[in-house]
């Protein structure tokens, strides 16, 4: 598996349409064989003008000729964008996939991240969402994002994240969602989440919090505020999260609200 992709034909199909659209630097090519079949696919996106995240490569289950397509395809990569100065190439896929870790190795790239994915079933919060208590601060408010909360939340936001700030905003619609926490008319934590109705599930992207406004329970109001819109639509079936590795208070937090772990992904990183 590799990440940042849908699991369906249809979901992939959706987002790739939605980058090209809307991100006319993406690059995405395909290797075809003399009959026209594509044995052979590789996409890349800019989420910030300096870091380019990459999809793939997907070839054929030959390994010989998955190697001689990825080198392939990987080359005109790197000549479309090492001119460029301080691109940072990302891509994200599970332990599992050994051809990739070897290829990525392979060509320098090095391991920046790890997370772990946990899934919340529609049935799980059904259960668990009697036991949830979110009242701390009663002042915060959730309430949906409005431009004048751009600054705030590019100050909240990480840098470096595999979506920018400006990518997030720029991208907001009836499947992408971000909601605000609110304190003292102040923003000091949001929630970043993306529909796949045709994979029936939400990803929940990212969801922070101002240090300063940590255990007052605003990552729980948010967080289910995420859930509770989400499963609001029949499609949704599940919902899906990232966890890093080391970050064991988010990872309760989530298990607290029903999310089990199911697989890990590995971030890899190339300088140019």
């Amino acid at each position: 598996m590799v990440g940042n992709f849908g699991y369906s034909t249809i979901e992939i199909g959706n987002q790739l349409k939605e980058y090209m659209d809307k991100q006319p630097q993406s690059f995405f090519q395909v290797a075809q064989d003399d009959s026209g079949e594509i044995r052979g696919f590789w996409g890349v996106i800019f989420s910030d003008p300096n870091t380019v995240r990459m999809f793939g490569p997907y070839a054929t289950d030959i390994e010989n000729e998955w190697e001689e397509i990825s080198e392939e395809l990987f080359r005109k990569i790197l000549e479309k964008y090492k001119l460029g100065k301080n691109i940072k190439l990302r891509v994200a896929f599970t332990p599992k996939n050994k051809l990739l870790d070897r290829f990525y190795k392979a060509h320098g790239f090095e391991q920046y991240n790890a997370e772990r994915t946990m899934v919340l079933e529609r049935h799980e919060w059904q259960r668990k969402k009697p036991e949830i208590n979110d009242s701390g601060n009663g002042s915060v408010e959730i309430r949906s994002y409005r431009d004048t909360d751009f600054p705030d939340f590019l100050n909240i936001h990480p840098k470096g994240a595999y979506f920018s700030a400006h990518y997030i905003v720029q991208n907001l619609n009836d499947l992408h969602s971000l909601i605000m926490a609110v304190l003292d008319d102040r923003v000091v934590g949001y929630v970043y989440y993306e529909d796949f109705k045709d994979d029936e599930f939400t990803d929940i992207c990212f969801l922070n919090v101002l240090q300063s406004a940590r255990n007052k329970k605003i990552g729980t109001k948010l967080a289910k505020k995420a859930i509770e819109d989400s499963f609001k639509k029949s499609e949704i079936k599940k919902i899906e999260i990232s966890v890093r590795v080391d970050n064991t208070a988010a990872f309760r937090l989530y298990q607290r609200l029903g999310f089990k772990e199911t697989v890990t992904y590995l971030a890899y990183e190339l300088k140019l």
